[in-house]
Parts: C-alpha cells; structure tokens; sequence
C-alpha cells in the first residue's frame, strides 16, 4: 500500500488533504491565472488598433507604466479613487455595524423583517439595483427631486450629478446600500457568539454602551473587521458599473476613477497596453492593502 503520511522534522501529516484539494487548485489556477498574466504582458506591450489588426505587438517595456506615471490626470484619478474608497467603506462599516449592533436588542419578530429585507437587498442583481437608484435621481422623473417640492421647495429638473462631489456622493450612497447587508449580516453573526455574561458584567459595572463596544465587542470581532475592511476596500476601489451605469454609460473626467479610467484608456482610445498598465497599478495597490490588513490580523490573531 502506499504511503499517504511524510515526516517532516520529526512531525508527521498526511497528503491526503492536499491531493483532495489539489484539482480545484489547478482548476482556479488556471481560470485566474492566465487572465491575471495576460494583463501583465499586455501592460508591457504597445498593444491598439493597428497591432489587433496586424497581430504584432510590440514589447516597449515600462513605457506604458512611464506615460501614465507622468500624466497629471493619473495622479488626480488616483486621489479622486483613494477618497471615494475611505468614502464608501467608511461609512458602509459604521452604519453596518450600527445597524448588526441594533439587530442584537431586537425582539424576534423585529430581527425576521430586517434580515428579510438585508437578504431581498443583497440578493438583487447589481445592476437592477443601480438602475432604480438612477431613475430616482434621474433628471426628468427623479423621485427624490418630486419628494423635495412635495416639503414645499420650488425645484425641478435637477440635474444632481452636474456637481461631481454631490454625484459621487449619490453614488458612495449605491455602493454603500449595496454593502450594508452582507457587512451587518456578518457582524451580527459574530456579535451572537460574543458571551453574553462578558457584557452583563461589564454593564453591572457601569460601563456605557461605547464602552461595552470598545472593551469587549471590538477586540472579539476584531479579525471580523479586518476581513470586511479589506473585502470593502478591494470591491470599493474597483467600482465601475455605478458609476457607468448612474451616469448613463458616458462619465465625464471628473468622475473617472482608476477602474473607469483603465476602461476608458482601453476601450475608449484603443491603448490596450497602457490600459493594463492602470489596471496593473490596481492590482498592486490591493494587493499593498490587502497585505496589510491581512498582516494586521494575524498580529491580532496572535
């Protein structure tokens, strides 16, 4: 029979474990990796029209990576697409946990409506959503603008994405709608495996509510955060469809972040090369945070 255990350094483990998931890796593997590696060698290519045409791309090295570096626009994209992410997660991660926090001291029937309507919330295709949330503020039949004059204020026809820090308000307000419910969901599945009888003593004690959160939830859902910290920042810095789909598939610069810049540059001016090398500048800088986090947990962890 053959071995199935090695010894390693006196301790032994067995390859079973490794072998059974060993197909599945090769499987995501290659579904990743090819993308993943085609985007790096288009970065370093001079790659448009006339090569897709011709097929012959040109290797220019970190030329595409130079030009992007030294335009002004790249650098202003990249601070509007850093703000909009502390934005969005921010405000996603407080009102969930405000909201996951709130579900705890619900009574039962309470708590049944709420997550029935995080789940109807989460469960709604993307692009659905985002659409309802354009015709609310759309500017011939904007729901939000027909409740304002119904309060008695004299507008109409409010074009509310003409000033670009209120339209990616409204839309930091999509994404985070979109995020509320798996960030609450989650935190309250961690906050009902907290002990009750940590909280019931810190309470007889005359801790306030801050306190309890400070002292007791926090460093128990800590590498909980952490996670969802660093799943927000990955989703939120790479948004596309809200912004394509809330500015009816044609944003102005003003509103171009790096994932609508890296389309644009692309698929708009036929700079494939220099389109990958934006998205590969991404790639990096998730990679950077999510390391991070990531470090941070394993710290914690410790």
């Amino acid at each position: 029979m053959a071995k199935t255990s090695l010894t390693v350094r006196g301790a032994r483990f067995s390859i079973w474990p490794y072998l059974l998931v060993a197909p599945a890796v090769l499987v995501v593997g290659a579904i990743l990796g090819y993308p993943i590696f085609r985007l790096f060698e288009l970065s370093f290519q001079k790659y448009g029209i006339e090569e897709i045409i011709f097929g012959a791309a040109q290797y220019i090295g970190f030329e595409n990576f130079a030009t992007i570096f030294a335009d002004e626009e790249f650098y202003q994209v990249l601070s509007r697409t850093l703000v909009f992410t502390v934005y969005a997660v921010t405000v996603s991660v407080v009102l969930g946990a405000i909201l996951a926090h709130a579900l705890l001291r619900m009574s039962k029937p309470l708590q049944i409506v709420v997550n029935s309507v995080l789940v109807i919330v989460w469960a709604m295709p993307q692009l659905v959503g985002i659409s309802i949330w354009r015709w609310m503020f759309s500017y011939d039949f904007s729901v939000i603008t027909g409740s304002i004059q119904a309060l008695g204020f004299d507008i109409s026809n409010v074009n509310w994405f003409e000033n670009p820090i209120i339209g990616f308000g409204i839309i930091g307000l999509v994404v985070i709608w979109g995020a509320i419910p798996f960030i609450t969901i989650s935190l309250y599945a961690g906050l009902t495996q907290v002990p009750k009888e940590y909280v019931e003593a810190a309470e007889l004690d005359g801790a306030t509510r801050f306190q309890v959160f400070r002292n007791i939830y926090l460093p128990l859902l800590l590498p909980i955060y952490v996670i969802l910290i660093s799943l927000s920042i990955i989703w939120d810095f790479q948004v596309f469809a809200h912004i394509w789909v809330m500015l009816e598939f044609r944003p102005d610069p003003e509103y171009y972040t790096l994932a609508v810049y890296a389309f644009q540059t692309s698929f708009g001016i036929s700079e494939y090369g220099r389109g990958a090398a934006i998205a590969v500048v991404m790639v990096v800088i998730l990679l950077a945070a999510t390391f991070y986090y990531l470090r941070r947990m394993i710290k914690e962890s410790k």
